[in-house]
């Protein structure tokens, strides 16, 4: 508990004028039906809103939560009765509820992971609730959200809804992105939707325009630098680790659960196959990196975030820009490949790494989707 007391207060000081905007939206008293919380990963959106949605309910709220109130203790542990979320979960088929006959949003066998997931979400704003097989929201977990949000309840407080990857209403056939719309269209009295998204671009235009937007930067180096000092990562591997971060703590926690030699090998592994045009590399490449985009989807995107990234880095030291990763071993690299691509448009190949990203929760044929960055690569490496 100590331990999500220090690290709220450091998200809200750490995300500060965001804060503020939130904690004036609530001493305003005019709270909106539904917000879209948007950013880069990792930047701590969903720890936002739960924080903005444990100060809407606090019994003593001044511009942050008090903490110490019935209502904030029960936020604490996500266990409120004015709060639902909903987050991805595995399909479930043929699991009908034995008393009430609807499908339930969660397999039996899964009941145990969530129940976990919450949990450690509750400890640690900035952990990510990940359920094996989840690629999705489900039509279920609307469903049942449009069956319980209508009934009375007690009028103190406001019912809060956190929808965590809302990008994922729309996957498949987009079931249930449609019927989250019919609840924006006609929102229960006293109740907040809060989407919370890294991706924007795969909602629902209708969605979008139902929403209020709260647009949330990525977080300070020096933040990043604390949160690794804290997990008591060595001093010298700070900037490397940091670096490749970005703001984004939940690719710093990735990179310190492996060893700093390992990172290195892996980065330097995969520039080397993507700069050079060597068939049976890039065929290897393709093949394994389709298998992940499917069977390990957060490994897939971790890998190609660290190759975005190593090129940004690149692209400021060609232009004399300062950047973390300038101080490690990686610059001599860098260097290299500035040296023999003078005229590289390495912009471009950030861009081509965050369109493939993208194309994960896109469905799209991944041996095509490589196959063709690798070719856009060579044709900016050499314009």
């Amino acid at each position: 508990m100590a331990y999500q007391k220090i690290m709220s207060t450091d998200l809200l000081s750490a995300q500060d004028k965001v804060w503020e905007q939130l904690s004036q939206i609530r001493s305003s008293e005019r709270v909106g039906s539904a917000y879209l919380f948007s950013g880069p990963t990792g930047c701590g959106k969903e720890g936002l809103a739960i924080r903005f949605s444990q100060l809407l309910n606090c019994d003593l709220p001044g511009k942050t939560p008090c903490d110490t109130c019935p209502s904030c203790h029960r936020f604490h542990q996500l266990q409120h009765e004015k709060l639902k979320l909903i987050f991805p979960l595995p399909i479930v088929k043929k699991n009908k509820d034995e008393e009430s006959g609807e499908l339930s949003p969660v397999g039996k066998g899964d009941m145990e992971l969530v129940t976990d997931a919450i949990a450690k979400k509750s400890e640690d704003l900035f952990y990510k609730i990940q359920i094996p097989r989840s690629n999705r929201i489900l039509i279920q977990s609307v469903r049942e959200l449009r069956r319980t949000l209508y009934l009375k309840s007690d009028p103190k407080g406001r019912k809060i809804v956190l929808i965590f990857d809302a990008h994922l209403l729309s996957a498949g056939q987009g079931e249930a992105a449609n019927a989250l719309l019919k609840i924006l269209e006609e929102p229960p009295d006293n109740t907040t939707l809060i989407l919370v998204t890294d991706h924007v671009e795969l909602l629902l235009p209708t969605i979008l325009s139902r929403c209020q937007r709260v647009g949330i930067p990525k977080l300070e180096d020096g933040f990043v630098r604390d949160w690794l000092q804290m997990k008591m990562v060595k001093e010298p591997e700070i900037p490397f680790l940091a670096g490749l971060s970005q703001g984004n703590i939940h690719q710093a926690r990735s990179l310190i659960s492996q060893s700093v030699g390992d990172l290195m090998k892996l980065v330097n592994g995969l520039i080397k196959i993507i700069t050079n045009n060597e068939p049976d590399h890039w065929r290897k490449f393709t093949q394994t990196y389709s298998r992940l985009a499917h069977q390990d989807a957060a490994t897939f995107s971790f890998h190609f975030m660290m190759l975005k990234i190593w090129f940004r880095s690149v692209n400021r030291l060609q232009k004399d820009v300062d950047d973390l990763l300038h101080s490690t071993s990686f610059k001599p690299g860098m260097e290299r490949l500035i040296g023999a691509h003078p005229n590289a448009d390495l912009s471009a190949i950030t861009f081509e790494l965050e369109d493939a990203i993208l194309s994960i929760p896109m469905n799209l044929y991944m041996p095509l989707i490589l196959t063709n960055l690798l070719l856009r690569i060579q044709k900016h490496l050499n314009p």
